[in-house]
């Protein structure tokens, strides 16, 4: 099957640090589909929270090439929203938005999923009650958990104090990342599954091996 590449007139994207020659460095999850979508417009505008001097970023930090920049904007404020702050308190509980029936089939749904999971796996946690899987595993388990979004070794859900809203997973809520964990595109995320290098997926409570 032949797909044609996307391209657009322009490309819109928020970035974190740039320098005054328009390369760019993404925060962690920030550099989902940005970078995608930058390489992809004919001119690409990249709103950045500080632009520092030329060769102030190093080489390896940077993720967008300026040959793909045509203009960098320092925005004046910003205000980074987070969809869902999902947390646990420093006993290891989870505080669910749900309650009821609502909460109790949530949770059967991830308790099954859950057994699924084998040591040393890579699993995929697709948007909605598959991210609830990792609550129920056994704690000597050693398992990598990867979010479509851009993360691999995706780690519980934070407390509140290590709330970060550059750090969340496909499904928008707030999440922590292990020691070893790594950031990447979402164009990565998915050749990672599609390469088969991920040895299970769950996608909105269906199990896809």
């Amino acid at each position: 099957m032949f797909e044609e590449s996307i391209s657009t007139d322009y490309s819109l994207v928020k970035g974190h640090v740039a320098d005054e020659r328009g390369n760019v460095m993404f925060n962690k999850t920030a550099l989902n589909f940005n970078r995608d979508a930058a390489v992809a417009g004919k001119k690409c505008i990249v709103e950045v929270e500080e632009i520092v001097p030329v060769g102030t970023l190093k080489r390896e930090d940077i993720h967008l090439p300026h040959i793909f920049v045509q203009k960098i904007i320092k925005g004046p404020s910003y205000e980074k929203r987070i969809e869902k702050t999902t947390l646990r308190s420093e006993d290891g509980k989870i505080h669910f938005p749900w309650t009821g029936d609502a909460k109790l089939r949530r949770e059967r749904i991830a308790k099954r999923a859950a057994q699924e999971i084998q040591n040393g796996m890579y699993v995929n946690l697709g948007i909605g009650i598959p991210t609830l899987a990792t609550n129920f595993l056994p704690d000597n388990m050693d398992v990598y958990f990867h979010s479509e979004n851009g993360i691999l070794g995706m780690g519980a859900y934070p407390t509140e104090s290590e709330v970060d809203p550059d750090l969340i997973n496909a499904g928008k809520e707030t999440v922590t990342v292990n020691p070893g964990g790594s950031f990447f595109s979402s164009s990565e995320s998915f050749g990672m599954v599609r390469g088969g290098h991920v040895d299970i997926s769950f996608l909105g409570g269906l199990e896809v091996a």
